[in-house]
């Protein structure tokens, strides 16, 4: 009987050793999904900074065309506007 209960006792030792390493193995697997979701939310937020960075570049290289565009349209105004009142005097 006590070699009966040694054998039970080693084989719930293994059965626990075993489900143990299973335990483990899930756990380096989810550790290593969890890096690689991380690093692809990481790339994708670069990305979409570095999209938002060239939008704005555009977005401020339009405001400064047009910026440059009204001031030479009121120069060119202010021009005839002096230009008739010479011409009036």
């Amino acid at each position: 009987m006590g070699g009966g209960l040694f054998e039970m006792l080693l084989h719930i030792r293994e059965e626990n050793e075993r489900k143990a390493e299973e335990r483990r193995v899930v756990e380096e697997k989810r550790h290593r999904e969890d890096v690689i979701a991380q690093e692809a939310r990481l790339r994708v937020e670069k990305a979409e900074a570095e999209e938002r960075r060239r939008q704005e570049k555009i977005e401020r290289e339009v405001r400064a065309r047009r910026d440059r565009d009204e001031a030479r349209a009121r120069t060119q105004e202010l021009v005839m506007l002096i230009d008739a009142l010479k011409k009036n005097s």
